[in-house]
């Protein structure tokens, strides 16, 4: 009883070892997803063009077990892929096929060219393990919405939700204070993808979003993908 029981458990772990999270989850380093309670399922995201967008793969597999991750296109190079392996909050870039043992959280980043077609494009990270394949089946869909961004990093941390409120409720320039970073870090990456979204927001009425936002003396959500509702607003505007 207890080797079946033994198996089962095996069976469920191993019944998803490819996964896609938004960029906003919060996931631990054995690649469970600690916040928010049910996180967005990432299928068919919407992305900007001349913009950034990011997401998170977990690899989840036993120790000792070797894999390769690559990340498959349809059409062919309709997006430039950068793959990050995650270490902590910071990002080390690495080439495709990515060689992994063991669980391991990476960062998708994806940049849309300003005359990328408007349609829908597959983009599916595949997963190379026990000489199987298991491929997560994403389709982007590449929208009219075209940012103000230069497609460079940008300095600072400050957390999207924080820049976004800053936009609708003060009057005063950002201000980012602490060291200048070094290296690519999760936070640094996430303020560049919401200051793509600040340019999407300067052509939109305060009053829009604010509606959408809440009061400004409301607290700051906890929920961290609470921010995508913005994102998802602007998107569909253009």
């Amino acid at each position: 009883m207890k080797t079946a029981v033994f198996l089962l458990f095996v069976a469920a772990t191993w019944a998803q070892p490819l996964r896609v999270y938004s960029e906003f989850a919060q996931i631990d380093a054995a690649g469970r997803v600690t916040a928010p309670p049910e996180p967005r399922e990432i299928l068919s995201p919407a992305i900007a063009r001349n913009a950034f967008s990011s997401f998170q793969i977990v690899v989840d597999v036993p120790r000792g077990t070797s894999y390769q991750l690559y990340v498959a296109q349809n059409p062919e190079n309709a997006v430039e892929v950068t793959l990050y392996r995650e270490n902590g909050e910071r990002l080390e870039r690495v080439e495709q096929p990515v060689s992994g043992n063991g669980t391991q959280v990476f960062w998708m980043d994806l940049w849309t060219a300003r005359d990328a077609p408007v349609q829908r494009i597959k983009v599916e990270p595949q997963l190379h393990v026990n000489n199987d394949w298991v491929i997560y089946p994403m389709e982007a869909r590449v929208m009219n919405a075209i940012t103000g961004g230069n497609g460079k990093p940008v300095p600072g941390t400050m957390p999207p939700i924080e820049l976004m409120h800053h936009f609708l409720c003060s009057s005063g320039p950002v201000v980012e204070s602490g060291p200048l970073q070094t290296s690519v870090t999760i936070p640094n990456l996430r303020l560049r993808n919401a200051m793509q979204d600040r340019t999407l927001a300067s052509d939109v009425p305060k009053s829009a979003l604010i509606e959408l936002y809440g009061s400004c003396d409301a607290p700051i959500p906890t929920d961290p993908e609470w921010y995508l509702r913005i994102r998802d607003y602007l998107l569909r505007l253009r």
